[in-house]
Order: C-alpha cells, then sequence, then structure tokens
C-alpha cells in the first residue's frame, strides 16, 4: 500500500507546476472545511452572532494571515483549532513559494533550453549550425539592412545559450534584425514545428560538419523530408540547400521538388578554385560579385529595351551592367547571342548597386556616352599555351577541381599533386577519365620546406594550396599558412618574378586570411564563405539559382579577367562604353576591371559607361565570356 502511494505521488509530482497547485488548493480548502466543521461541531465560535461564513472567513485568515486578526479571548478548543489552522497554513504558504520557485526556475530553464515556439512570420530561418553560420548571418543582416523588424531564425542542435554567445562575439552588431536561436533537430518534426517553416520567407539548410560527405548529404535530405511532411498541402518559403556530393542533388530534388534550390557546395567550389587558378584576382571578383556589400545580381523586366537586340540592350543601362537574360519561359541564359531580340516577358539581369538604380538611360534626357572607335584594338588574343599546375594536398574536392581544370586547359598541361598521404590511386583514376591534363603524383608533406624546394615551384605556372578537411578547422588552416608562407619566400613576394606564378589558397575560416598579410597578388577562397554567400543571394532571390549554376559551369560562360590591350589600346583615356563596345564584338560583356592602384592589385565591377578609364600594360578587364 505504501509504495502504490508512493508511486502515485511520484507521478503528481511529474506533471509539473500547475499539478501540484492544483493539489495545494485542494488542501487548503480541505484544511479550512475540516477546522470549520470541527468549530461547528463543537459550537465554537470567533464572536456573538457569527454567521457560517463568518467562521469560514476567520479559519482562512488565520490560515494564511494570523496576524492580521484581532485577538479576541475564547475557548481553548476554539485556541486550538485557530492554532492548528496557523500552522497547516505555514505548511501551506511554505509550499506554494517553493512551488512557484520551482516552477519559475523551470520556465527560465525552459527558455534557456530554446524550446519556446517562435511567433514569427516573414522570417529568415536557418537549419543547422556550423563555421558557415556566422558568415550567413553577416549577409543576411547585410541583405536586410533597409528591411523593417526583419528577423533571423536559428535552429539546431546545440545549447541555446550558447549559440546567442558565439554570435554575439563574432556578429556584434544585428542593426534592426533580431536573431533568435532555438536547440532541436531540422530533422525532428515536433522540433521543426517551433521555428514555424511554413510562415518563414526562405529556408536555408546548412551543411552539418560531419567526418564524411555521404553522412551530411543523408542529414540534409533528411531535413528536406521533414520539411516536405510538415507543409503538406501548404506553401512553403523559398528553401535553399547545400550538399557535398554531386549525386546527392538528384536524390534531393526528387524529395523537395520545385521546393527547393540544391547546390553541390564540393563542385561550386572546386569550379571557383580551378577558375581562380588560372586567372590572379578573380577570387576577388566572384566576392564583390557574390555578396550584399557591394554590386548585386537582379532581374528586372524593362519595357524600354523590347524589341532590341541583346547588344543595344547593354550600352542602355548607364549604371548597371547586362550579363544575360530571364526568357519568358523561365530559361536563363548568360551572354547569349549578341543579336538576340528580346520580346515581351523577357527580363534582364543586372549587375547593379541596387534594384533602384537599375535604370534604363533616357535618350532624350541624358545622351549616351561616346565611344571612342578609333581606340578599339584590333587585333587577335593571343593563343592559350599549355599549363603547368601545383596542387598541394588532397581532399574530396580534388578530384572536382581536376575534372574541372580539365575542360578549361590546353591539351599538354601537366599537373603535379603533392600530399603527405599516398593518393596515387585516386590521381591514377582520375588521370584515366580526362583528356588535356598529365597528372602525376608525389608523396611529401606540404608544409615541409625540404619538400618545397624540390618541387621547384617557380617552375609552374600557378600552385593550388588545398585546405585539409579531415583535420579540425583552426589545425586545417594553420598547416595552409605554414605552406603559404614557405610558397611566398621561394617565390620571392615583392620581386618581378613573383608575378610568373599565381598562388591560389583555401581557407576554411575567413579569419585567418588576416593572418596571411594578403599581398594584393595572391588569391583566397574561403570555402564556408563562398556557399554562405552563394546561400544567402538565392534566399533572397531563388531565380538567380540558375544564373549562378550557369555561371559556375564550364559548359556556358563564366568570368575571365583578359588583357586589356585586347580590347582598347594602352596609355590611352576611353570611356568605358568604349570597353564595352569591343567587348560586345567579341561576343562578351565587359563588367569592369582589375589595374593597379597604389602598388595594389584593384578589381573594380560595374563601372559606370560614361566613366573615363586608362590601361597600362598587366591591367585586365573582366567580362563575361563563353571562352
Amino acid at each position: 500500500m505504501i509504495e502504490r502511494i508512493r508511486y502515485y505521488v511520484d507521478n503528481l509530482f511529474a506533471r509539473g507546476t500547475t499539478a501540484l497547485l492544483w493539489v495545494l488548493t485542494a488542501a487548503v480548502v480541505l484544511l479550512i472545511a475540516i477546522v470549520t466543521l470541527l468549530m461547528l461541531a463543537l459550537d465554537l465560535s470567533p464572536g456573538p452572532n457569527a454567521t457560517v461564513f463568518d467562521k469560514v472567513w476567520t479559519v482562512f485568515t488565520y490560515t494564511f494571515d494570523p496576524t492580521g486578526v484581532a485577538y479576541t479571548d475564547g475557548a481553548w478548543g476554539y485556541r486550538i483549532l485557530m492554532l492548528v489552522a496557523s500552522l497547516g497554513g505555514i505548511f501551506v504558504l511554505s509550499l506554494l513559494v517553493g512551488i512557484l520557485a520551482n516552477g519559475f526556475a523551470d520556465s527560465v530553464q525552459t527558455l534557456r533550453k530554446g524550446k519556446s515556439i517562435v511567433v514569427e512570420s516573414g522570417h529568415m530561418l536557418v537549419l543547422g549550425w556550423g563555421e558557415q553560420i556566422f558568415s550567413v548571418i553577416h549577409e543576411l543582416l547585410a541583405a536586410n539592412a533597409n528591411v523593417k523588424d526583419a528577423c533571423i531564425v536559428i535552429l539546431a542542435e546545440h545549447d541555446k545559450v550558447d549559440m546567442e554567445d558565439a554570435i554575439r562575439a563574432r556578429v556584434p552588431a544585428s542593426g534592426n534584425t533580431r536573431i533568435v536561436c532555438r536547440s532541436g533537430s531540422p530533422t525532428d518534426i515536433a522540433d521543426l514545428r517551433i521555428v514555424r517553416p511554413l510562415n518563414a520567407k526562405s529556408i536555408l539548410i546548412l551543411d552539418e560538419p560531419t567526418d564524411t560527405a555521404d553522412h551530411a548529404d543523408v542529414l540534409t535530405i533528411k531535413v528536406l523530408l521533414a520539411l516536405m511532411h510538415l507543409r503538406g498541402h501548404e506553401h512553403l518559403g523559398s528553401v535553399v540547400a547545400t550538399v557535398r556530393n554531386e549525386a546527392s542533388v538528384h536524390v534531393a530534388e526528387l524529395v523537395a521538388g520545385t521546393n527547393a534550390c540544391i547546390i553541390p557546395s564540393e563542385v561550386i567550389i572546386s569550379q571557383i578554385i580551378t577558375q581562380t587558378c588560372r586567372q590572379p584576382g578573380l577570387s576577388v571578383v566572384y566576392s564583390e560579385l557574390l555578396d550584399f556589400d557591394g554590386d548585386e545580381l537582379y532581374i528586372t523586366q524593362e519595357p524600354k529595351v523590347v524589341g532590341m537586340t541583346f547588344a543595344e540592350a547593354i550600352q542602355q543601362y548607364e549604371t548597371s551592367s547586362v550579363v544575360g537574360m530571364k526568357f519568358a519561359d523561365g530559361t536563363v541564359k548568360l551572354n547569349p547571342s549578341m543579336d538576340t531580340v528580346i520580346g515581351d516577358g523577357d527580363a534582364m539581369i543586372v549587375l547593379s548597386e541596387d534594384d533602384d538604380t537599375v535604370i534604363v538611360r533616357d535618350e532624350g534626357a541624358t545622351p549616351p556616352p561616346h565611344i571612342h572607335h578609333g581606340k578599339i584594338s584590333r587585333h587577335e588574343p593571343g593563343q592559350q599555351a599549355p599549363e603547368s599546375i601545383l596542387m598541394l594536398g588532397w581532399g574530396d574536392r580534388a578530384r572536382f577541381i581536376l575534372r574541372e581544370l580539365d575542360a578549361y586547359v590546353q591539351p599538354g598541361t601537366t599537373v603535379l599533386v603533392v600530399d603527405e598521404r599516398d593518393h596515387s590511386e585516386q590521381v591514377f583514376a582520375v588521370q584515366a577519365k580526362v583528356n588535356n591534363i598529365t597528372v602525376s603524383f608525389r608523396r611529401g608533406s606540404t608544409t615541409s620546406r625540404e619538400v618545397l624546394d624540390d618541387l621547384n615551384v617557380r617552375a609552374f605556372n600557378s600552385v593550388m594550396v588545398l585546405a585539409d578537411t579531415k583535420r579540425d578547422v583552426q589545425e586545417a588552416d594553420a598547416r595552409t599558412l605554414m605552406t603559404l608562407i614557405h610558397l611566398r619566400d621561394i617565390t620571392g613576394v615583392g620581386t618581378p618574378s613573383v608575378a610568373a606564378v599565381n598562388i591560389v589558397t583555401e581557407m576554411l575560416d575567413e579569419r585567418n586570411r588576416a593572418l596571411a598579410a594578403t599581398d594584393g597578388i595572391n588569391d583566397f577562397i574561403i570555402s564556408n564563405t563562398i556557399v554562405s554567400l552563394l546561400l544567402t543571394q538565392i534566399a533572397e532571390n531563388r531565380d538567380l539559382y540558375h544564373v549562378f549554376r550557369d555561371l559556375f559551369d564550364a559548359a556556358g560562360s563564366e568570368l575571365y579577367l583578359k588583357p586589356a590591350s585586347d580590347y582598347v589600346m594602352l596609355n590611352s583615356e576611353v570611356t568605358f562604353a568604349t570597353v564595352v563596345q569591343a567587348s560586345i564584338a567579341r561576343g562578351e560583356i565587359a563588367i569592369g576591371c582589375k589595374s593597379m592602384v597604389g602598388g595594389q592589385w584593384s578589381v573594380k565591377l560595374n563601372v559606370k559607361k560614361s566613366d573615363m578609364v586608362r590601361f597600362t600594360a598587366h591591367d585586365m578587364v573582366v567580362v563575361i565570356s563563353e571562352d
């Protein structure tokens, strides 16, 4: 019997504060009722002519505040009953204070656990946590700079307080955007309901840091499954997710259908590294193009250019750079044929400072900038030669890099892979699938000065230093910095010889870039940052998904840095419209330039058509071209 009573008591206490308060209320009522009945049975009274209600009130008062009752002499039986009521009241009040204190503490702890529901609408929802979360938040804050009452909600399997502390440490100023953290699993439907994904403007699914790419992709697909299950027949905002393996893209698209934009992060990063290793300064162009701090890509319809050819429309925008078209049927094409006629329903893809700066020139009010036809270069660009490339390090994306590299370089190009682990089998497997490059492998530590000296680094056109993603982020970046320090010493930073070797360094943490003390010549690829920039750009405008996939794909048009002498005469002042016209004649689109400013290389995008420019030897023009 005692065990059964104990069992019921345990269950009662397990029900929480509300149940205990109801039990305490019942105990108070029972105490007052018993004392009152004893008074009636013993014919005791607090005073002459006291009614039953007077007796109940007296007992109630003695129970909760005996000092508030005026003392009156009475029979000893009355005094004893009031003593019992007072002692019972002390016990009840003690329990009440304890229950309320514990209940308040439990409520605070629940809030700290991040399990309370989010009452938001139109918020940006981020699912997952990793090093790239800080870049994502930074870009979302920049995108929401002019948005009132903006909100970012984060759901991850981390302690809520720890997440908030980490964000405050890395993102100290959030402006007018609120950041709300909740603790829970993005693959758990019950936890997802807490952050109200059906009310979100966009949903970003971050790549969880795991040991293998397959495991990370499985987690992402499970999150997509949970979202699709929760959605049912309701509308779901734009969903943007990353997967590491290219094969996982198809599976993710089968799960989410047209509701999600799936980014193969390893492929995208590999494509950027591949393009950058052959074109010094291209990483700066990508950073300018992808972040929200400068110019961004917009898709807009403009009736004034309907009926014009694409070449004519390019010169109609003074403060914006046209880069492509979104046709009425929904297809996207960067750098389409220059004689493409713009029809009804077609939209222009433009690079501009803001959406309100995408303005077509009013020919009547503003005359078009002068084009210096006599200063346009007439000679043909030089033929590309085979290259010699050094790859220091090996990882999952190395295979993608070599595959992409094969699509860009001339036959006869050689690639030497060096890593402290034996990857000869993987390298030979890649060699069997490429046509234009010859890949070889040498085992050695990439942080060893002796190994690097034996490689004769100066004999290579470019060097790629890949991060070791198998290691901790900080350890991997520390090794990368050691390798970079040796390479700079070997190639002779600050001397003319360094211009012959382009060094592309992949890092995992943006903060470590400052430690490298960049000299304006080397390129840095921050993997997490690149992926974060893509995620946020597409989350703000999902139409850009196809634009960026086309931009990074070797089969379409890409960004190139080409000698300015291929377009206009050097050491001559010309309008940038002249450079644009010269690029149009080559079937390309000029959107910026790379030049030496104050002894440092500087890249400027979206140059106004009427701006005057002067190019010298080694200056480059940023163009979108098929080759």
